[in-house]
C-alpha cells in the first residue's frame, strides 16, 4: 500500500488524505483524469491529469479493491485507511536514507513542475492551493535550476540587445539614405 500512496503522492502531487480516500466512482481511466472531491481549501478540489504511471496503480487498485476506497482501512474496508506514516518511517529506517516525512513527495512534485517551466499560478492550481504564496513553500528550484535559469535570463537579454542594434543600424542607413 505504502508503494501505491507515494507513487500517486509523486505522479500526481495529491496529499496524503487526498490519496487515501480515492473512491473508484472518482477515477476516470478513460480520461487519463481523478476527480478530488476532497481539500482543505475551495481549490482542492480539482481534477487532476494523470500519467500512464498513476494510471497502472489506480488500474491495479481497483482490480484488487475489497472496498468502498482504494485504499482502505485494514478493519474496516468501508474506511480509508488513516495514514500510511509508520509504513513510510519504517521504510526510511530500513532503507537507511535520510529521515524525509511522506509529504515531500509533494515537494518534490512540485520542484519538478517549476524545473519543467510551470509558471508559479499554474502550479498553484495544480497543487490546490488556493494562494499562490502556498507555492513557495513547495517549490525548491536546485541550485543547477537557477543556473539554467539565468543563463536562460543572459540569452534572452543578449538577444534583445542584438535587436536592438539591428533596429538602429536599419534606422541610421535610412537617415544616411
Amino acid at each position: 500500500m505504502l508503494r501505491d500512496v507515494a507513487t500517486l503522492m509523486l505522479e500526481t502531487r495529491m496529499r496524503p488524505e487526498e490519496v487515501y480516500r480515492i473512491l473508484p466512482e472518482d477515477v476516470h481511466l478513460d480520461k487519463n483524469s481523478l476527480f478530488n472531491p476532497y481539500g482543505k481549501t475551495k481549490a482542492a478540489k480539482r481534477w487532476i491529469r494523470l500519467t500512464a504511471t498513476a494510471q497502472a496503480v489506480l488500474r491495479k487498485r481497483m482490480d484488487e479493491r475489497k472496498g468502498a476506497y482504494l485504499f482502505p482501512h485494514a478493519d474496516d474496508a468501508k474506511r480509508p485507511v488513516p495514514k500510511v506514516n509508520d509504513a513510510h518511517e519504517d521504510a526510511v529506517r530500513d532503507s537507511k536514507i535520510a529521515p524525509c516525512p511522506l509529504y515531500d513527495l509533494r515537494h518534490t512534485w512540485a520542484t519538478r513542475a517549476v524545473e519543467a517551466g510551470v509558471d508559479l499560478v499554474t502550479l498553484a492550481a495544480m497543487l490546490g492551493h488556493s494562494r499562490i504564496q502556498m507555492v513557495l513553500r513547495y517549490a525548491h528550484p536546485t541550485q543547477e535550476h537557477q543556473t539554467r535559469a539565468m543563463e536562460k535570463m543572459e540569452r534572452y537579454v543578449s538577444q534583445q540587445q542584438i535587436e536592438a542594434a539591428a533596429r538602429q543600424q536599419v534606422i541610421s542607413e535610412i537617415t544616411i539614405q
